[in-house]
């Protein structure tokens, strides 16, 4: 297993672009298996079945200077900020991968696994979502195109901007025509555990939970932020000044 790990933080459009030129890369067979850790500035991403005015308060979004943006994966609106720590795999699409709800249990239990063993945290894992205590403190969504994407988050702590105030689906009266995203309590890993949890630990979390899924790791390498911006992955739909 390939790692690429970029500690700094992303603008919101080359992060999310790169997803897509990746998998490219792993069903061309361009690529080993890889597992990819970033994070990205501020912005909302909604799914891509998902209507963003439905789902984003995007006069707040564009008061605060937060864009909306769409990614290439189903599944619900969600929050990005500097604490939330985006993880992604990039597999071939093997047989075990085929089955939606099998996948996600698969790697679901891997992760609460994880923060159970680390940090002796009750975690389970529930469609798609790890929770602690009735927490969600991860969300995840997939995309199989030759090869199978499986990317989530995973909160290590709070941002400074409230998501309750940018994500409809926390707000009374959010009734989605589309594909509604499933509201939950959100909590920071570090407010769960009793102390501040870094970046660093957070990295080591998620190669120790996903890093052996094929075979032996390959050494790590830190990627450099290559975009591919063109690719369109990440589509911008109400960035700052845009209404």
């Amino acid at each position: 297993m390939r790692h690429l790990v970029e500690r700094e933080v992303r603008l919101p459009e080359e992060g999310l672009a790169e997803e897509e030129a990746l998998l490219g890369q792993v069903a061309r067979g361009e690529a080993p298996p890889t597992i990819r850790v970033w994070r990205n500035a501020r912005c909302v991403v909604v799914g891509r079945s998902q209507s963003p005015e439905e789902e984003a308060d995007v006069v707040n979004c564009r008061a605060l200077g937060i864009p909306v943006l769409r990614r290439c994966s189903g599944g619900g609106a969600v929050y990005h900020h500097p604490g939330n720590l985006n993880f992604s795999l990039f597999l071939p699409l093997e047989r075990r991968w085929m089955a939606v709800r099998r996948s996600q249990s698969l790697l679901g239990q891997r992760l609460a696994s994880a923060l159970r063993q680390r940090w002796g945290l009750p975690a389970g894992h529930r469609d798609g979502a790890v929770f602690v205590g009735g927490y969600k403190v991860s969300g995840s969504a997939q995309l199989r195109r030759r090869a199978f994407l499986h990317h989530g988050t995973l909160v290590l702590w709070e941002d400074e901007v409230d998501m309750r105030d940018l994500l409809l689906a926390m707000q009374p009266g959010y009734l989605p025509s589309a594909v509604a995203s499933r509201a939950a309590p959100v909590a920071a890993l570090s407010c769960l555990s009793g102390g501040q949890v870094d970046l660093e630990e957070g990295i080591d979390l998620l190669l120790e939970a996903y890093a052996d899924l094929d075979g032996p790791s390959c050494s790590q390498v830190a990627a450099t932020g290559q975009a591919a911006a063109a690719l369109g992955c990440a589509q911008n739909l109400h960035g700052p000044g845009s209404y």
